[in-house]
Protein backbone atom coordinates (compact mmCIF):
# COMPACT_ATOMS: atom_id res chain seq x y z
CA UNK A 1 0.00 0.00 0.00
CA UNK A 2 2.88 2.38 0.82
CA UNK A 3 4.38 1.79 -2.64
CA UNK A 4 1.09 2.68 -4.31
CA UNK A 5 0.69 5.86 -2.25
CA UNK A 6 4.25 7.01 -3.06
CA UNK A 7 3.82 6.34 -6.76
CA UNK A 8 0.47 8.12 -6.79
CA UNK A 9 2.02 11.17 -5.10
CA UNK A 10 4.82 11.29 -7.68
CA UNK A 11 2.40 11.02 -10.57
CA UNK A 12 -0.02 13.52 -9.06
CA UNK A 13 2.81 15.97 -8.38
CA UNK A 14 3.93 15.71 -11.99
CA UNK A 15 0.34 16.12 -13.15
CA UNK A 16 -0.02 19.38 -11.22
CA UNK A 17 3.35 20.56 -12.49
CA UNK A 18 2.35 19.69 -16.04
CA UNK A 19 -0.84 21.68 -15.68
CA UNK A 20 1.15 24.86 -15.02
CA UNK A 21 2.88 24.64 -18.41
CA UNK A 22 0.31 25.12 -21.12
CA UNK A 23 0.96 23.28 -24.37
CA UNK A 24 -0.25 24.33 -27.84
CA UNK A 25 -2.92 21.60 -27.71
CA UNK A 26 -4.07 22.83 -24.29
CA UNK A 27 -4.52 26.32 -25.76
CA UNK A 28 -6.57 24.96 -28.64
CA UNK A 29 -8.85 22.85 -26.43
CA UNK A 30 -9.45 25.91 -24.22
CA UNK A 31 -10.01 27.99 -27.36
CA UNK A 32 -12.97 25.79 -28.33
CA UNK A 33 -14.25 25.71 -24.76
CA UNK A 34 -14.16 29.50 -24.76
CA UNK A 35 -16.13 29.55 -28.03
CA UNK A 36 -18.77 27.27 -26.49
CA UNK A 37 -19.09 29.36 -23.33
CA UNK A 38 -18.66 32.70 -25.17
CA UNK A 39 -15.63 33.54 -23.04
CA UNK A 40 -14.42 36.45 -25.16
CA UNK A 41 -11.94 37.48 -22.47
CA UNK A 42 -9.97 34.26 -22.87
CA UNK A 43 -10.16 34.46 -26.65
CA UNK A 44 -8.88 38.02 -26.59
CA UNK A 45 -5.97 36.98 -24.37
CA UNK A 46 -4.91 33.85 -26.27
CA UNK A 47 -5.15 35.25 -29.82
CA UNK A 48 -2.33 37.56 -30.87
CA UNK A 49 -3.44 41.07 -31.82
CA UNK A 50 -1.83 40.60 -35.25
CA UNK A 51 -3.56 37.26 -35.91
CA UNK A 52 -5.71 36.59 -38.97
CA UNK A 53 -8.45 33.99 -39.18
CA UNK A 54 -9.10 32.61 -42.65
CA UNK A 55 -11.54 30.16 -44.22
CA UNK A 56 -11.27 28.39 -47.56
CA UNK A 57 -14.12 26.93 -49.57
CA UNK A 58 -14.47 25.37 -53.00
CA UNK A 59 -17.83 26.08 -54.63
CA UNK A 60 -19.98 23.91 -56.87
CA UNK A 61 -18.25 25.46 -59.88
CA UNK A 62 -14.94 24.08 -58.52
CA UNK A 63 -13.50 27.54 -57.94
CA UNK A 64 -11.96 28.29 -54.58
CA UNK A 65 -12.12 31.37 -52.44
CA UNK A 66 -10.61 32.60 -49.20
CA UNK A 67 -12.19 34.89 -46.64
CA UNK A 68 -10.14 36.44 -43.84
CA UNK A 69 -11.05 38.52 -40.81
CA UNK A 70 -8.96 40.16 -38.06
CA UNK A 71 -9.06 39.14 -34.43
CA UNK A 72 -11.56 41.85 -33.43
CA UNK A 73 -14.11 40.78 -36.04
CA UNK A 74 -13.80 37.13 -34.99
CA UNK A 75 -14.37 37.91 -31.31
CA UNK A 76 -17.32 40.17 -32.15
CA UNK A 77 -18.89 37.35 -34.17
CA UNK A 78 -18.51 34.95 -31.21
CA UNK A 79 -20.03 37.51 -28.83
CA UNK A 80 -23.26 37.52 -30.85
CA UNK A 81 -24.03 33.91 -29.87
CA UNK A 82 -25.33 32.46 -26.63
CA UNK A 83 -23.47 29.90 -24.52
CA UNK A 84 -24.02 26.41 -25.92
CA UNK A 85 -24.91 27.51 -29.46
CA UNK A 86 -21.40 27.06 -30.89
CA UNK A 87 -20.08 23.51 -30.71
CA UNK A 88 -16.90 22.69 -32.62
CA UNK A 89 -15.85 19.07 -32.18
CA UNK A 90 -12.24 18.26 -33.01
CA UNK A 91 -10.16 15.10 -33.32
CA UNK A 92 -7.00 13.65 -34.84
CA UNK A 93 -4.50 16.28 -33.72
CA UNK A 94 -1.21 16.46 -35.61
CA UNK A 95 1.20 18.75 -33.76
CA UNK A 96 4.64 19.96 -34.80
CA UNK A 97 6.79 22.18 -32.57
CA UNK A 98 10.15 23.81 -33.16
CA UNK A 99 11.47 26.11 -30.46
CA UNK A 100 8.85 28.87 -30.12
CA UNK A 101 6.73 27.92 -33.15
CA UNK A 102 3.96 25.31 -33.29
CA UNK A 103 1.56 24.09 -35.94
CA UNK A 104 -1.51 22.03 -35.07
CA UNK A 105 -3.73 20.41 -37.69
CA UNK A 106 -7.00 18.64 -36.85
CA UNK A 107 -10.34 17.46 -38.20
CA UNK A 108 -13.48 19.23 -37.05
CA UNK A 109 -17.25 19.24 -37.34
CA UNK A 110 -19.06 22.45 -36.45
CA UNK A 111 -22.54 22.39 -34.92
CA UNK A 112 -24.72 25.45 -34.53
CA UNK A 113 -27.63 25.16 -32.11
CA UNK A 114 -27.32 21.38 -32.23
CA UNK A 115 -27.33 20.99 -36.02
CA UNK A 116 -24.34 20.14 -38.20
CA UNK A 117 -23.31 23.26 -40.12
CA UNK A 118 -20.09 22.23 -41.87
CA UNK A 119 -16.90 20.25 -41.46
CA UNK A 120 -13.27 20.32 -42.54
CA UNK A 121 -9.82 20.79 -41.02
CA UNK A 122 -8.33 23.51 -38.81
CA UNK A 123 -4.73 24.62 -39.16
CA UNK A 124 -3.51 26.62 -36.15
CA UNK A 125 -0.14 28.38 -35.98
CA UNK A 126 1.01 29.37 -32.49
CA UNK A 127 4.03 31.25 -31.20
CA UNK A 128 5.52 31.29 -27.73
CA UNK A 129 5.15 34.94 -26.75
CA UNK A 130 6.32 36.07 -23.32
CA UNK A 131 5.50 33.10 -21.11
CA UNK A 132 2.64 31.53 -23.06
CA UNK A 133 1.58 30.05 -26.38
CA UNK A 134 -0.60 32.36 -28.46
CA UNK A 135 -2.49 31.82 -31.69
CA UNK A 136 -0.99 33.90 -34.50
CA UNK A 137 -3.09 32.45 -37.32
CA UNK A 138 -5.97 30.08 -37.95
CA UNK A 139 -7.01 28.76 -41.33
CA UNK A 140 -9.80 26.26 -41.89
CA UNK A 141 -11.41 24.48 -44.77
CA UNK A 142 -15.19 24.36 -44.90
CA UNK A 143 -17.25 21.65 -46.52
CA UNK A 144 -21.03 21.60 -46.53
CA UNK A 145 -21.16 17.95 -47.62
CA UNK A 146 -19.03 14.80 -47.44
CA UNK A 147 -18.92 15.04 -43.66
CA UNK A 148 -19.51 11.31 -43.17
CA UNK A 149 -16.11 10.60 -41.65
CA UNK A 150 -16.50 13.49 -39.23
CA UNK A 151 -19.95 12.26 -38.24
CA UNK A 152 -18.57 8.77 -37.58
CA UNK A 153 -15.73 10.23 -35.52
CA UNK A 154 -18.24 12.22 -33.50
CA UNK A 155 -20.36 9.10 -32.93
CA UNK A 156 -17.26 7.33 -31.61
CA UNK A 157 -16.30 10.34 -29.48
CA UNK A 158 -19.80 10.40 -27.97
CA UNK A 159 -19.74 6.66 -27.30
CA UNK A 160 -16.41 6.85 -25.47
CA UNK A 161 -17.51 9.91 -23.46
CA UNK A 162 -20.75 8.10 -22.52
CA UNK A 163 -18.74 5.01 -21.56
CA UNK A 164 -16.52 6.95 -19.16
CA UNK A 165 -19.53 8.86 -17.80
CA UNK A 166 -21.35 5.60 -17.11
CA UNK A 167 -18.49 4.55 -14.82
CA UNK A 168 -18.65 7.90 -13.03
CA UNK A 169 -22.41 7.44 -12.54
CA UNK A 170 -22.07 3.73 -11.65
CA UNK A 171 -24.39 2.89 -14.56
CA UNK A 172 -23.30 -0.70 -15.08
CA UNK A 173 -25.87 -1.48 -17.80
CA UNK A 174 -24.78 1.39 -20.05
CA UNK A 175 -21.09 0.82 -19.38
CA UNK A 176 -21.04 -2.83 -20.36
CA UNK A 177 -23.62 -2.54 -23.15
CA UNK A 178 -21.17 -0.27 -24.96
CA UNK A 179 -18.70 -3.17 -25.10
CA UNK A 180 -18.97 -6.16 -27.44
CA UNK A 181 -19.69 -9.62 -26.08
CA UNK A 182 -16.11 -10.77 -26.74
CA UNK A 183 -14.43 -7.54 -25.65
CA UNK A 184 -11.12 -7.45 -23.77
CA UNK A 185 -10.15 -4.89 -21.11
CA UNK A 186 -6.48 -4.53 -20.15
CA UNK A 187 -5.92 -2.60 -16.92
CA UNK A 188 -2.85 -1.01 -15.34
CA UNK A 189 -1.82 -4.08 -13.33
CA UNK A 190 0.10 -6.77 -15.25
CA UNK A 191 -2.52 -9.36 -14.23
CA UNK A 192 -5.46 -7.34 -15.56
CA UNK A 193 -6.27 -8.90 -18.93
CA UNK A 194 -9.99 -9.52 -18.67
CA UNK A 195 -12.77 -10.87 -20.81
CA UNK A 196 -16.02 -8.95 -20.54
CA UNK A 197 -17.41 -11.37 -17.94
CA UNK A 198 -14.22 -11.19 -15.88
CA UNK A 199 -14.20 -7.41 -16.05
CA UNK A 200 -17.86 -7.25 -14.99
CA UNK A 201 -17.08 -9.44 -11.98
CA UNK A 202 -14.11 -7.24 -11.01
CA UNK A 203 -16.08 -4.00 -11.45
CA UNK A 204 -19.31 -5.11 -9.75
CA UNK A 205 -18.31 -4.07 -6.19
CA UNK A 206 -17.30 -0.61 -7.42
CA UNK A 207 -20.54 -0.05 -9.33
CA UNK A 208 -22.57 -1.26 -6.35
CA UNK A 209 -21.06 1.51 -4.21
CA UNK A 210 -22.73 4.12 -6.45
CA UNK A 211 -19.55 5.39 -8.12
CA UNK A 212 -16.97 3.32 -9.94
CA UNK A 213 -14.19 5.54 -11.30
CA UNK A 214 -14.16 9.03 -12.76
CA UNK A 215 -12.02 9.34 -15.90
CA UNK A 216 -12.32 12.53 -17.93
CA UNK A 217 -11.10 12.89 -21.51
CA UNK A 218 -8.40 15.51 -22.05
CA UNK A 219 -7.77 14.71 -25.71
CA UNK A 220 -8.49 11.92 -28.15
CA UNK A 221 -7.57 10.80 -31.67
CA UNK A 222 -9.83 8.54 -33.73
CA UNK A 223 -8.66 6.61 -36.80
CA UNK A 224 -10.11 4.33 -39.48
CA UNK A 225 -9.53 3.42 -43.10
CA UNK A 226 -13.15 3.97 -44.06
CA UNK A 227 -15.29 3.96 -40.86
CA UNK A 228 -17.26 1.06 -42.32
CA UNK A 229 -16.57 -1.70 -39.79
CA UNK A 230 -13.51 -0.95 -37.66
CA UNK A 231 -11.95 2.08 -35.97
CA UNK A 232 -9.23 2.60 -33.38
CA UNK A 233 -8.32 5.42 -31.03
CA UNK A 234 -5.97 6.75 -28.36
CA UNK A 235 -6.90 9.16 -25.58
CA UNK A 236 -5.36 11.11 -22.73
CA UNK A 237 -7.37 10.91 -19.51
CA UNK A 238 -7.50 12.94 -16.30
CA UNK A 239 -7.83 10.33 -13.51
CA UNK A 240 -7.25 9.91 -9.78
CA UNK A 241 -3.92 8.29 -10.79
CA UNK A 242 -2.86 11.41 -12.65
CA UNK A 243 -2.73 11.49 -16.46
CA UNK A 244 -3.39 8.09 -18.04
CA UNK A 245 -3.42 6.83 -21.62
CA UNK A 246 -6.21 4.75 -23.07
CA UNK A 247 -6.29 3.09 -26.45
CA UNK A 248 -8.57 0.63 -28.14
CA UNK A 249 -10.44 -0.84 -31.06
CA UNK A 250 -14.11 -0.41 -31.94
CA UNK A 251 -16.28 -2.43 -34.28
CA UNK A 252 -19.64 -1.57 -35.80
CA UNK A 253 -22.46 -3.95 -34.88
CA UNK A 254 -25.88 -3.44 -36.47
CA UNK A 255 -24.89 0.11 -37.40
CA UNK A 256 -23.69 1.02 -33.88
CA UNK A 257 -20.10 1.32 -32.65
CA UNK A 258 -19.02 -0.86 -29.73
CA UNK A 259 -15.73 -1.20 -27.83
CA UNK A 260 -13.99 -4.50 -28.53
CA UNK A 261 -10.56 -3.90 -27.03
CA UNK A 262 -9.36 -1.33 -24.47
CA UNK A 263 -5.96 -0.77 -22.86
CA UNK A 264 -5.48 1.58 -19.88
CA UNK A 265 -1.93 2.72 -19.05
CA UNK A 266 -0.51 4.87 -16.26
CA UNK A 267 1.91 7.45 -17.67
CA UNK A 268 5.34 7.94 -16.14
CA UNK A 269 7.30 11.05 -17.20
CA UNK A 270 10.71 10.28 -18.73
CA UNK A 271 12.48 12.35 -16.09
CA UNK A 272 10.73 10.35 -13.33
CA UNK A 273 11.34 6.86 -14.73
CA UNK A 274 14.32 6.10 -12.48
CA UNK A 275 12.32 7.06 -9.39
CA UNK A 276 9.49 4.88 -10.61
CA UNK A 277 11.81 1.89 -11.14
CA UNK A 278 13.25 2.24 -7.64
CA UNK A 279 9.74 2.15 -6.16
CA UNK A 280 8.69 -0.71 -8.43
CA UNK A 281 11.74 -2.80 -7.48
CA UNK A 282 10.80 -2.54 -3.81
Amino acid sequence: MKKIKILTLILFSHFLHGQSTTSPEDVIHKFFQAMATIDTGYLNNIISDEATLSSTMIGEDKTGKVSAIPKSAFINSIAKSLPGELDERVSNFNTNIDDGLANVWMDYSFYYKGSLSHCGVNNFTLAYIGDQWKIISLADSRRLSNCTFQNEKIAIENLLDDWHLAATNADSDTYFNLMTTNSIFIGTDKTEVWTKDEFMAFAAPYFEKGKAWDFKRVSRNVYSDDFEKTAWFDELLDTWMGPCRGSGVLVKENGEWRIEHYVLSVTVPNEEIQSFLRIYDK
